[in-house]
């Protein structure tokens, strides 16, 4: 909880006429924090109070008397500037954080409500690309974060591994068996591709792969067979990729696990939804500005919105969900719009409750970084080559990373950094933009990035140690004298960490893992800073060591704890 805040937001509800006003929505973080730690914007209420912000903020702040852990209320322009008691605030922060832990920032917002999130999804028979990293890396921060609030969150895989290009898979394979001994995902995509090549000039073939996609939709026994061993061949070497980057699910579902699409099909028929359009079932949204939502084409075969549809009201019915969130890119929007507004008009109330959690692109030099040469750029190329070139640099650098580098797994603390670069690189940024992937920036010890935080974090171990054997109480370091914590850094840094509860609930709000990436970032700038300047261990000065070992021991449990958020490994030593 932030006390700070909190005690705000109480003073504001009872000492101001802002009655109806939702207050928590317009108190805010300033960005220029030499104004105040927290500001409250009157732009919003100019309109509601007939009056202009600034008349509105000089009346609040006149209304308002500065108590507890707020030391003064200033009006500037439009915003109303609250600061706080530092010598107040900052005993409360390191006495919360060192008695929660690792439980710090958890909440019980979410208990008894449900969400889903359907992340990462690749497509059965094709390896694994670089596209797939950003759903992947945001859903999965999504996941950890939603439930360190208290949610029961469901992970959901939903794998593309229907369609009738498992027809032309299972044609491919009848026809050239022996080819088929030994075989990987990208041996299956290359025949799939070969395939369609192929039927550009011989027509036959496609009618051969919609008859042996009908009889894998009839369960036909061989046909089942085949698909099956196609799909677990895939998901075996999905998981090598997920295990390799920490990421987990409860459920591998699919587009094969939809059994209800006709039934629903009906139902939108029977509500008087359809209609046909050159020969295709459609929904026509012409009234609600989007093009049509397509559910089935001309020859019957179910289109990919149906099946959404009816996975949708599946995991409905057996989850209840609070939310179910889609973690897609920016360019499947119109697809989302549709089959929402179907959901919608079928009568379904917590349509509104379905999110699509949009992303940008990942750009090489500012192209799409999608092909090379005409193939794939395969995410465990990336992710290996990552891991090889932070184990390069580790080599190289060892006296500038630790004095202990000689002690730890560098095979280890290759991979952790590496993976935590890829994944950092990605998080940091606002997740609808698109993403640079550049080697440079990414595994910087000294800019924003992974490693650059995994170093502060090792940092912060490496200061706790030295003080345990220096003969100080690291473990249990209070009580302490935070009195003496009186440098602008130490300030800054409690007035931080009181703020990553919120940074927890905004986060997720948002669904903007880069909230939490860039607020470490953040913790991790100040305390280099207060590092630069200040000794934690002072043996003539006892007192002011033990009140700066406890404030490390709250930035290393914050620290960790963020990172693990991500899905970054907070590496002890390095």
């Amino acid at each position: 909880m932030n006390v700070l805040k909190n005690e705000i937001l109480n003073l504001l509800k009872e000492n101001s006429s802002l009655a109806g006003v939702n207050i928590g929505s317009v108190l805010e973080r300033p960005p220029d924090r030499t104004k105040g730690d927290y500001a409250l914007a009157c732009f919003s209420l100019g309109k509601a109070l007939k009056q202009p912000p600034n008349k509105i903020a000089e009346e609040i702040a006149s209304r308002l008397k500065p108590s507890g852990l707020i030391a003064s209320i200033r009006a500037e322009g439009g915003y109303v500037n609250f600061r706080a008691d530092p010598v107040k605030l900052l005993p409360l922060v390191i006495k919360q954080i060192i008695a929660d832990k690792e439980k710090y920032g958890t909440s019980s917002v979410g208990e008894g409500k449900t969400i889903i999130i359907d992340y990462s999804s690749p497509n059965i028979a094709k390896p694994m690309g670089i596209g797939h990293l950003r759903s992947t890396v945001i859903g999965n921060a999504l996941y950890k974060i939603f439930s360190e609030l208290g949610y029961k969150c469901i992970g959901i895989n939903y794998l593309g591994d229907w369609g009738t290009q498992f027809g032309m898979l299972i044609a491919d394979y009848k026809e050239n068996k022996e080819k088929y001994s030994e075989f990987n995902s990208a041996f299956l995509s290359e025949r799939y591709v070969a395939f369609n090549e192929r039927a550009k000039t011989q027509p036959e073939l496609l009618e051969k792969a919609r008859e042996e996609f009908k009889k894998l939709e009839s369960m036909d026994s061989e046909n089942m067979e085949i698909w099956n061993r196609f799909r677990a061949l895939s998901i075996k070497e999905f998981q090598h990729i997920y295990k390799l980057i920490g990421v987990g699910f409860d459920d591998y579902s699919g587009e094969s696990a939809v059994t209800n699409i006709h039934e629903v099909i009906a139902l939108i028929e029977n509500k008087g939804l359809c209609e046909i359009s050159e020969g295709a079932l459609i929904v026509n949204l012409e009234g609600y500005k989007t093009l049509p939502c397509l559910l089935k084409k001309s020859d019957g075969a179910t289109l990919y919105a149906a099946r959404d549809i009816a996975a949708a009201i599946g995991r409905h019915d057996k989850y209840k969900f609070h939310k179910s969130i889609y973690v897609v890119g920016a360019d499947q929007k119109l697809h989302f719009r549709q089959f929402f507004k179907v959901l919608e008009l079928m009568g379904y109330d917590w349509a509104k409750d379905c999110v699509h959690v949009e992303f940008g692109l990942v750009r090489l030099s500012g192209e799409k970084m999608s092909t090379r040469q005409g193939k794939t750029i395969m995410l465990e190329e990336v992710l290996n080559e990552a891991i090889n070139k932070s184990k390069q640099i580790i080599e190289e650098r060892p006296k500038e990373l630790s004095d202990k580098t000689a002690s730890v797994n560098t095979e280890e603390i290759a991979k952790a950094v590496g993976i935590g670069a890829i994944i950092f690189n990605d998080l940091k940024n606002k997740r609808t933009r698109d993403v640079d992937f550049n080697w440079e920036h990414i595994l910087s010890f000294d800019g924003e990035s992974g490693p650059y935080l995994q170093y502060t974090h090792t940092r912060l171990a490496s200061l706790l140690e030295k003080a345990k054997h220096a003969g100080y109480n690291t473990e249990n370091s209070l009580p302490v004298k935070t009195e003496l914590l009186a440098a602008d850094e130490e300030i800054s840094l409690a007035k931080l960490l009181n703020e990553f509860p919120e940074t927890l609930e905004k986060s997720a709000e948002n669904y903007e893992p880069s909230i939490l990436s860039n607020y470490l970032l953040e913790l991790s700038s100040v305390f280099n800073r207060f590092y630069r300047f200040h000794k934690v261990i002072n043996d003539s000065d006892k007192d002011l060591s033990n009140a700066r070992i406890a404030l490390v021991r709250s930035l290393k449990y914050v620290m960790a704890k963020g990172l693990r958020l991500l899905g970054i490994n907070p590496l002890e030593k390095m």
